[in-house]
């Protein structure tokens, strides 16, 4: 017979306890434990009696309870936190989720949700528990994946386009395990140009990003017709402040873990999420184009990058639109920043507008087009050596016939 899960009511005002209590009492397996009127009460009981699950309102006098929780969270991480409140709203959400709430129920509560709610986060941490366990009786795996990022100090260079892209190309020529994470966190197109949607995005993995199993990842990755596997950015551009720099690097690394090739889409900024994307990536694939405002920005991108100690070997450059006239050689972009071009992607401005309007990515609608071609050669580049091209795959501009 499975133990009880032990459950600790921190409520002020608001919904009864004596509610929750009827609710938790109802149910076979459920055990209150405690109750607490206030903070400092709820944090003495914590401690003394260690339940499996706090049921903490919002609103809890004292110090109130995002301060709870997060004292809660330093202190005895292995509790799970629900979070309950009379009158929620986004911001208090994501403060919540931010101090280390399991989950968030609105009040008054539905017996289900209630049962669910405490069932689901005890669960997940058992789970966690676990895994813990096993990491500790054995060594980590070694990471399996390449990580590459793509990324351009200006705007407006086509890099969303070029990811997208790039990432079936891997896996259509490889065969291999590919994901594309949308880095772009408040903006991201990555489910645009995929078209895509889905209610999972990279913000459903914050809290488990220290411990992120296969089955989370693959309960929140989307997957693609092309056979690519999709991180989407969050939903409203609010979601980007729940995802920190720390939670960035143990997203990539989890995903590194389980997948052969990881490609990243960024955006123009050197915010720490962005560098906590760069200290994971294997390749930065650095994008720019033929004006003069791409070699200044791009100048200026490679003296922070010497300033942070990031090794230039680590950078491939890339000119997209390396077929425009008007404007500077692609000589003149090696000149004026002392870096060697390494790959070129000719203009197809109207088969990538089609295909983003579409949400279809060219190298599927045409992959015989020159801008296609260069992509798959592009691909062949960045696949390792021991991931041939599958049979019937175009490589090196080679045309399906």
């Amino acid at each position: 017979m499975q133990d009880s899960v032990r459950v600790l009511i921190a409520q002020g005002p608001g919904e009864d306890p004596l509610r929750i209590a009827e609710i938790l009492a109802a149910e076979p397996g459920m055990l209150i434990v405690g109750t607490a009127v206030n903070s400092d009460v709820a944090l003495a009981l914590a401690a003394r009696l260690v339940p499996d699950v706090i049921l903490l309102n919002l609103a809890i006098p004292g110090s109130g309870g995002i301060e709870l929780t997060e004292t809660l969270a330093r202190e005895m991480p292995e509790i799970p936190i629900i979070m309950l409140s009379d009158h929620p709203d986004a911001v208090d959400m994501r403060r919540a989720m931010r101090a280390g709430a399991r989950d968030f129920l609105t009040t008054p509560l539905l017996a289900a949700d209630l049962i669910m709610s405490v069932r689901g986060v005890h669960q997940q941490e058992q789970e966690r528990l676990a895994r813990l366990a096993a990491v500790v009786a054995a060594p980590p795996p070694a990471p399996k994946g390449k990580v590459i990022c793509v990324y351009s100090p200006k705007g407006g260079v086509g890099r969303t386009a070029v990811a997208v892209n790039l990432a079936i190309a891997l896996h259509t020529q490889s065969g291999k395990e590919v994901a594309i994470v949308d880095g772009s966190l408040a903006f991201g197109d990555v489910g645009v140009m995929l078209n895509l949607t889905s209610t999972k995005t990279i913000a459903d993995l914050v809290p488990s990003s220290s411990d992120l199993s296969p089955e989370i990842l693959d309960s929140v990755l989307v997957k693609h017709s092309s056979g690519v596997r999709v991180l989407l950015a969050p939903a409203r551009p609010e979601g980007a402040d729940l995802v920190h720099p720390e939670h960035i690097h143990q997203i990539l690394t989890a995903l590194q873990r389980e997948y052969d090739y990881v490609v990243v889409d960024t955006w123009p900024s050197f915010h720490e999420v962005i560098l906590a994307i760069f200290d994971v990536s294997n390749v930065v694939l650095l994008l720019t184009t033929l004006d003069m405002t791409a070699v200044k920005n791009l100048r200026l991108f490679l003296d922070v990058w010497k300033q942070l100690h990031y090794s230039e070997d680590r950078i491939l450059l890339v000119l997209n639109r390396s077929d425009s006239t008007g404007g500077l050689r692609p000589v003149d972009i090696e000149t004026g920043i002392q870096h060697k071009v390494a790959a070129g992607l000719v203009s197809a401005g109207p088969l990538v507008t089609s295909s983003i309007n579409l949400g279809i990515p060219f190298i599927l609608s045409d992959p015989r087009a020159p801008i296609s071609r260069n992509i798959n050669e592009l691909a062949s580049r960045l696949l390792t050596p021991e991931d041939g091209a599958v049979t019937g795959a175009p490589r090196s501009g080679s045309e399906k016939k």
